[in-house]
């Protein structure tokens, strides 16, 4: 069977945008640490890389649930679909 195309919301494409700020001024941000630090790693600059991490797999996370959220509404919906057409069907007599 066909798969369905489906736009992505506002807010996915709100999350695109945020991933990928977060994603470029966050890398930059850390590297001008890193040279201003004269390329010496200490404590609170792993800290700083190991948090922005967890924001960019935050990110990831949340816009792969998203998805998943919209498949299952999308599923359902078909299936409500589905049944209220065999059910008028039924009523209507065209079914056994």
């Amino acid at each position: 069977m066909l798969e369905k195309k489906r736009k992505a919301s506002i807010f996915e494409k709100l999350l695109l945008v945020v991933g990928l700020l977060v994603l470029v001024i966050g890398y930059f941000l850390i590297n001008r640490v890193f040279i201003a630090d004269n390329y010496t790693l200490s404590w609170g600059f792993l800290q700083t890389v190991f948090l922005w991490l967890l924001m960019v797999i935050f990110i990831v996370v949340l816009a792969i649930g998203e998805d998943i959220k919209e498949s299952i509404l999308s599923d359902q919906f078909e299936e409500i679909r589905s049944l209220r057409k065999d059910i008028n069907d039924i009523l209507r007599g065209k079914k056994s």
